[in-house]
């Protein structure tokens, strides 16, 4: 019997959802890291591998599962880790392999729409009986004719540009990876320089993961390339982002507004500035976290374990 590890912070529905797709041969034992850490670590002990549902593994936790063979995540990035201590021990590292793209794609859709309608203000507006307010004819728009800029085009940043191509808008990307050209053509995208891409379009999204050579990626240098009327939306990681030259940006209308999801500080402070901000929208990290993912994420974490066990290679390893 192969002992798996779900450390999690999760409710009994979620992790039911997740664990019911424990293969025939294994057992899931679960480790709720939001009850005290001694009474965890001697759970972990035999486990040969360990699936984080969530942002949270303690170092106590890693340090206690003296054979385990992978960390399989079921999120996407993979910054909140212990990295120093995770090369230390030598475990290799699996993330989600995709799984929460087609919800971070729906969230990314609904966050560039919902600043070119206005949506928030129009909503306040109309139940506090101002009918048409702030609409006057100049402020909204359409996605057709547009040209969004992907930073990073990989699982999540295809999703979204599948997405836009429905509404008639024009793709291109920046990445480290740059696709031949038979899969540029197949998915209708073009490649650009890192400085054109902030420079000419009219909707950047990020896709990429928060590294050392990501941090603070997007600063003053790429934001005063672009257009007053464009937007940023960041459904990666915040601090992919200097958010302080964000925000004086947007207070000096330098761009017209940003769809975020993530920031340097989270929870969010609630004093930051862009939480009184009419022209930014807000969520709580919330984007990859929806009911349709779990059972995704949990197959493809499951089958990843699997396949290691009957000799296979691990898919999706993150370079740490």
């Amino acid at each position: 019997m192969t002992n798996i590890a779900l450390v999690h912070s999760i409710n009994s529905q979620i992790y039911d959802e997740i664990s019911m797709h424990t293969p025939k041969g294994f057992t899931t034992v679960s480790v709720d890291v939001s009850k005290p850490i001694s009474n965890s670590t001697s759970l972990v002990k035999d486990v040969e591998f360990i699936i984080v549902c969530g942002n949270v593994i303690p170092d106590e936790i890693i340090e206690a599962a003296e054979n385990v063979r992978l960390i399989q995540l079921l999120s996407a990035g993979w910054d909140f880790l212990n990295i120093p201590l995770v090369k230390k021990l030598s475990i290799p590292v699996s993330n989600n392999g995709g799984a929460n793209s087609w919800a971070v794609s729906d969230h990314t859709l609904m966050l560039i729409l919902s600043i070119y309608h206005r949506l928030i203000e129009v909503d306040k507006a109309t139940r506090a009986g101002q009918w048409g307010y702030p609409l006057d004819g100049t402020n909204v728009f359409e996605l057709a004719g547009k040209t969004a800029g992907f930073l990073g085009l990989g699982n999540i940043g295809k999703q979204v540009a599948a997405r836009l191509q429905s509404f008639g808008t024009q793709i291109q990307y920046y990445d480290l990876i740059h696709l031949n050209t038979k899969d540029e053509e197949l998915l209708s995208v073009t490649y650009v320089s890192l400085e054109t891409l902030f420079e000419t379009s009219d909707i950047i999204s990020i896709h990429v993961p928060l590294i050392d050579e990501t941090h603070h990626l997007v600063d003053k240098r790429l934001i005063d390339l672009m257009k007053p009327s464009s937007i940023l939306i960041n459904t990666s990681r915040g601090s992919v982002i200097d958010e302080k030259y964000l925000i004086k940006a947007l207070n000096n209308k330098l761009i017209s507004g940003a769809g975020l999801d993530v920031f340097e500080q989270e929870p969010i402070d609630p004093h930051n500035p862009l939480l009184v901000m009419e022209n930014v929208i807000v969520t709580p990290h919330s984007a990859g976290n929806n009911w349709d993912a779990w059972s995704r994420r949990a197959k493809f974490g499951y089958s990843n374990i699997a396949n290691i066990v009957k000799g296979g290679v691990p898919k999706s390893l993150v370079k740490l």
